[in-house]
């Protein structure tokens, strides 16, 4: 009776306080945590003009951010000595700007910047010779337009405050936890899309650079919007879906074009061939 009285009185206890023992709650040494504290309210950030901060490139420039304004801008957020997928979020924003066929420093510019304030340019330099070697001969076109740069803390906390990107370090993994995600930005330095994920399809990123630049992207801006109208930006994917309904009613548009030339032409003919056959009847009278 003791002896099951004291267990009894042991699983209450357990289960009053949620001990750890029987994971009821995260353990001393886990890093779980709810993802939802890094998810980006998009809604409450489009349009909103990003601060002019000051940072550093690769070769300790001081450089600011309005510094590449007028174009836009591909921001990839995160810190050069993670192994794990800040690489792998460059190695797929090179491969999607390979086949964008749009001109890196022309056409719109890049920066990877790291909100880790310890890192340095150096730090950024070693960064870039990785990815260089890692992707080689399929890197985009002026490489070496593309920023690496660095800052300081508090530059980068009110910068990334702007953007609604969160992140923070984990002690146990010494690493820092973050979202994985390209930010464009206008010309004029306002937030106009972010695109989730690792390894975007160029269509998206090329998409993105257009709609941030309203259609002024590339030497064919008419095309740029007519392909931007064909897609939509879907919030639940991050990226972009065919837009089906204009789609249609293009593809309706286009029919009654093409039924109304074919009818004009058909009447024509036919105009032309009634012409000829009178003729010889007025040859007759005369």
């Amino acid at each position: 009776m003791r002896k099951a009285s004291f267990l009894l009185i042991m699983c209450l206890v357990l289960c009053l306080t949620g001990t750890q023992v029987w994971g009821f709650g995260p353990t001393a040494n886990s890093t779980q945590f709810d993802p939802s504290v890094l998810k980006i309210k998009e809604d409450d950030y489009l349009g909103k003009t990003v601060p002019d901060i000051n940072m550093y490139d690769e070769k300790g420039n001081a450089i600011t951010l309005s510094k590449y304004a007028g174009k836009p801008l591909i921001l990839s957020i995160i810190y050069y000595k993670c192994g794990q997928t800040c690489p792998v979020l460059n190695e797929g924003l090179v491969t999607a700007l390979k086949n964008a066929k749009l001109r890196l420093g022309e056409d719109y510019n890049v920066i990877t910047l790291s909100f880790d304030g310890r890192e340095k340019p150096a730090d950024a330099q070693k960064f870039r010779k990785d990815l260089q070697i890692k992707m080689q001969s399929g890197l985009p076109e002026s490489f070496d337009k593309w920023i690496f740069a660095t800052t300081t803390d508090a530059e980068a906390k009110r910068f990334t405050d702007a953007l609604g990107y969160r992140y923070f370090y984990s002690q146990l993994d010494k690493l820092f936890v973050h979202p994985n995600v390209y930010i464009f930005l206008s010309p004029d330095g306002k937030v106009m899309r972010y695109l989730f994920g690792l390894y975007p399809l160029s269509m998206d990123v090329r998409l993105a650079l257009i709609e941030s630049a309203d259609g002024k992207v590339g030497k064919f801006p008419i095309v740029g919007k007519i392909a931007l109208a064909c897609y939509s930006y879907d919030t639940k994917i991050g990226g972009y879906r065919i837009n089906l309904i204009f789609i249609l009613q293009l593809s309706g548009f286009m029919f009654a074009i093409l039924t109304a030339v074919i009818v004009f032409l058909y009447a024509r003919n036919l105009k032309k061939k009634r012409r000829a056959e009178f003729r010889p009847l007025e040859n007759q009278e005369v």
